[in-house]
Order: C-alpha cells, then structure tokens, then sequence
C-alpha cells in the first residue's frame, strides 16, 4: 500500500523512473554482443591422446586412468570427465572459479607430459587444450566419400585438407575426424624362409627402419653451376619396400639377392582394395 500511495503522490518522479529505466535497458540491449555460441573464459582443459587402433577397453585401462590420476594432482580442480574411444582417449579437468586458465592449462600440460614416460610404448604425445564448452555442440556433420579412395585416402584428405580449412571458419575449434583409418603397411615374412637364409624378423625390422630415412635434400656445385639435390630416402610405394635388401648383420653379408627381396615376405597395404566414409 505505500507503494501505491507513494505513486499515486509522486506521479510525475515514476513517471521519470520509468522512462529512465527503458532508455537505459534500450541502450544496453544495443550495445551486448550477441552470438549464438559465446565464448566462456572457463578454467577447464582438455587432454587428447592417440593411440592408433588401441581398442577401447586398453584406452580407458592403460592410458585415461593414468591421465586422470596425474592431471587430477592440479591445484584447485573441481572435477573430471573421460571418454575412451578406438584409439582416442579424451580426458576434461574443471577447475573451481577463479582459478586462472593459464595456470590450469600449464599445471595439465606439465602433468600429462610427465605421465607419458608411464603410458604405453608408441603413445602420442598427449594434446593439451583449453575446453570451451560449447564445443561439444556440433553444428555441422561433413562426409567424405569416393568411389575410388580407400579408407586410408580419405582420412588424409578429410584430416590434412578439408580439417585444415575449416578451421579457417570463425567461431570453429579443432574439427574432430571420425571414421577411415590411418595408413598402416603390414609386413609378412615366411619363417621357413627367413631361417633358410640365416635371417630374423628383427633384420626386416631393421631393413625396414633405415630404408625409410628422411634425409634433408642440399645442393652440389660443378664448375660454374649448383645443382639442387633431392634425395629419395622415402619409399613412394609399397611395392618398393619388397625390394628392399635385408642385411644379415651376424655374418656381414646380404641375407639373399635384392632382386629376390619377395623371396622371403611382403609388404603389404591391407586398406587399399577397401572404401568407406569418412566424417569431419
């Protein structure tokens, strides 16, 4: 009631209260910034880490417990999250309010890098990342599909080009690749073979190993001229690498004729004669 008596009184003050009130709510209306996903300064990181082809199972067992247990030693974390995928492990540490996002991203970064002398040989080395919570939103889902790329071609094409200039996009953070499969080359060898010609597997690893060096290309001079020299370190096909000459380094000599580097095993792309889609 004194409300309404002190209205009814003064009407000309709330007359002036709320027109006050409207130019400064207009006002303001105009000057917020508006976007469909704002970006939110929360002390949250993210842990990526691959390891191709780990089933999922020995990703949670063997490499995002681990993650957990060392970044979750931070100062000032609030609580943690964790997803094991087919060779991804993806491990979320929220920090309490206040704590600074730097601080949190270094305290993470020295964490996970130190834990990694723990984790399974062959791990990558893991990904630290500041967390944004909206993007766990996807706003758009990008197939890739050829009737003549294999599996392989198309996680490279979606992962090296297509990932690369959607990050170009504003507002577009790290673009996940799901699907396909990274390129792996398989080696059989024939174990009745090998030992026929005094050889082990750990000879064509070896062979495998030193015959695929990238060296640094440089530039010879003749007289007057500088010539631009390329190396062919790397092998361009696979077919190379069944001519590869497998040295016995026991006896010191070669194991067979590098024109029989067939003779015992294979070198193999298991994907090649596949297809699929591949998602960005």
């Amino acid at each position: 009631m004194e409300l309404v008596r002190f209205a009814l009184r003064y009407p000309y003050t709330i007359v002036v209260g709320v027109l006050l009130v409207i130019v400064l709510g207009i006002t303001a209306a105009g000057r917020m910034p508006v976007d469909i996903l704002p970006q939110f300064a929360t002390p949250a990181v993210q842990v990526v880490t691959f390891y191709p082809g780990m089933p999922a199972e020995v990703m949670e067992r063997d490499i995002t417990s681990r993650l957990e247990r060392w970044t979750g030693q931070s100062v000032g974390i609030a609580r943690q999250e964790a997803r094991s995928l087919i060779g991804v492990s993806v491990v979320k540490d929220f920090f309490h309010e206040g704590v600074d996002p730097a601080e949190a991203i270094a305290q993470v970064s020295a964490y996970a890098m130190s834990d990694l002398f723990y984790l399974p040989p062959g791990t990558i080395p893991p990904m630290v990342m500041p967390f944004d919570p909206t993007a766990t939103l996807p706003l758009a889902l990008i197939t890739v599909s050829s009737p003549t790329f294999d599996q392989t071609k198309l996680y490279d094409v979606a992962y090296f080009d297509l990932r690369n200039r959607l990050q170009g996009i504003s507002g577009v953070i790290a673009p996940a690749v799901y699907g396909g499969k990274l390129r792996r080359i398989l080696a059989y060898v024939d174990r009745d073979k090998l030992q026929a010609r005094d050889l082990s597997p750990m000879d064509v690893v070896r062979t495998l190993r030193e015959f695929s060096t990238l060296i640094p290309t440089g530039d010879a001079k003749f007289g007057g001229l500088d010539y631009q020299i390329i190396t062919n370190g790397m092998p361009e096909s696979v077919d190379e690498m069944n001519s590869f000459p497998i040295k016995n380094r026991r006896l010191g000599r070669a194991g067979f004729d590098p024109r029989r580097g067939r003779g015992a095993g294979r070198a193999f792309d298991p994907d090649q004669h596949r297809q699929d889609q591949c998602a960005a």
